[in-house]
């Protein structure tokens, strides 16, 4: 990453520095051929902006996979001719070497340009290593027999009904205690037999609570609880 880092900045001083000069050429030129005031500062950027539109048209084929159009070919061709062909004419003055000259920041320009979309291009593009993984798979466990459910089972899962080979053991009902309401009202009847520690008899608690044999002698054995842990 650093190295990546360091040649792009690299590519583009090396750009900037190479337009400025190659764009003072061909201002020179465009001046010298009767070309003027604002006029003559826009045409040399048309001739690297040309280059600088078909590359990126390039650069976005190439991100996408997609055929480069044979137009951004030809306008990338016109502009390094047009860009070399201005830097020529700004040395031809001076003779084959000044032209040469003049020309080489016109080509550092295209080549320092064309080496920035490179990088680009590969960045977007990282290559995959080619090295074969080793990839381990698991070992998959002995599968386990498992009980097969018939049509019948299913329906009777869905229905939450049990097989008819599991006996079900029904659980009890538990009665509503009918006597608890009875409870306090013989503790407070019969009060001081069961601080004497003695239970009332049966015949007793049915006269003076009005309740059935059956009540009486339950409520007898409730008061006869309380006798015992009074003691």
């Amino acid at each position: 990453m650093v190295i990546r880092a360091l040649t792009a900045a690299v590519v583009v001083v090396l750009a900037a520095v190479a337009a400025v000069v190659s764009y003072r050429h061909a201002f020179e030129v465009v001046v010298a051929n009767g070309e003027s005031g604002f006029t003559a500062i826009l045409v040399p950027l048309t001739i690297d902006g040309l280059i600088f539109a078909s590359s990126m048209v390039l650069l976005d084929a190439a991100r996408r996979g997609l055929q480069a159009p044979k137009l951004a070919y030809f306008t990338l061709g016109l502009g390094i001719l047009a860009t070399l062909a201005a830097n020529v004419m700004h040395g031809w003055e001076h003779g084959v070497g000044g032209a040469i000259v003049a020309a080489w920041p016109a080509v550092a320009l295209v080549l320092s340009y064309e080496l920035l979309m490179g990088l680009i291009r590969r960045s977007a593009n990282p290559a995959h290593v080619s090295d074969p993984v080793e990839v381990r798979v698991p070992a998959v466990p002995a599968q386990v027999d498992e009980p097969h459910l018939t049509d019948e089972d299913i329906t009777r899962l869905l229905d939450d009904e049990p097989p008819a080979d599991v006996e079900v053991q029904p659980q009890p009902v538990p009665e509503p205690d009918t006597d608890a309401p009875y409870r306090p009202v013989a503790v407070a009847q019969f009060l001081a037999e069961v601080a004497q520690g003695e239970a009332p008899t049966v015949r007793t608690i049915k006269d003076r609570m009005n309740v059935g044999t059956d009540r009486a002698r339950r409520l007898q054995a409730y008061l006869g609880q309380l006798v015992e842990v009074a003691r």
